[in-house]
C-alpha cells in the first residue's frame, strides 16, 4: 500500500470587533458559507482512501486585541464528535476533547498558525471550538469561535 499523503487546505479566519464581542469570518475552499460549517470529502479532492487532509488555520486578526493561538494545540483547539446534527454541541474546557480523528498538531507563527490533521474515515459531524488568547492586555484573556465540520469520507482504493 502507497504511504498516505495529505492534501493541504487554507482557511484564513478574520477576526472582527462585533460591539461588545467578536465575530469571526472564515475564507476557504472547505467553507460552506451558506450552510455555516466546513465540508470535507476526499472524492472531491481526489485523494485515496487512506489519505488525510492537512488543515492550516491563519488568524487575519482585525480587532486590535492581538488575538494569537494559544502555544499548546490542544488549548488551541477543542473537539466533539457530534451525536445529534440538529443540536449540535460545541466542546468547552470543562468537557475532555476527542482527537481520534480531527488532531490539533502544531502552533507556529508565533500563534498566528494551527495545524490541523483531519483523517476524515467516514461521514460524520464534528463540532470543534478555537481558542484565541488576547495579547495586547498582557494575555490571559480567551475568545473563541465553534463552527462545525462535516466530513464526507470518501476516498479511491
Amino acid at each position: 500500500m502507497p504511504k498516505p499523503k495529505g492534501h493541504m487546505h487554507q482557511v484564513t479566519v478574520t477576526a472582527r470587533k462585533d460591539g461588545d464581542g467578536f465575530s469571526f469570518s472564515p475564507d476557504s475552499q472547505v467553507w460552506s458559507g451558506a450552510s455555516g460549517h466546513f465540508a470535507f470529502n476526499k472524492d472531491d479532492h481526489h485523494m485515496r482512501k487512506h489519505d488525510y487532509h492537512l488543515v492550516e488555520f491563519d488568524i487575519d486578526d482585525q480587532t486590535g486585541e492581538g488575538l494569537k493561538f494559544p502555544r499548546s494545540p490542544e488549548d488551541a483547539m477543542w473537539v466533539a464528535k457530534v451525536h445529534d446534527p440538529q443540536h449540535p454541541t460545541c466542546p468547552d474546557g470543562s468537557s475532555p476533547s476527542d482527537y481520534s480523528v480531527i488532531d490539533p498538531m502544531c502552533v507556529c507563527d508565533d500563534g498566528e498558525r494551527l495545524i490541523v490533521r483531519n483523517e476524515n474515515p467516514r461521514e460524520e459531524d464534528w463540532s470543534f471550538t478555537l481558542n484565541f488568547e488576547k495579547t495586547s492586555a498582557g494575555g490571559g484573556e480567551r475568545v473563541s469561535w465553534d463552527p462545525i465540520i462535516k466530513n464526507g469520507g470518501g476516498g479511491g482504493a
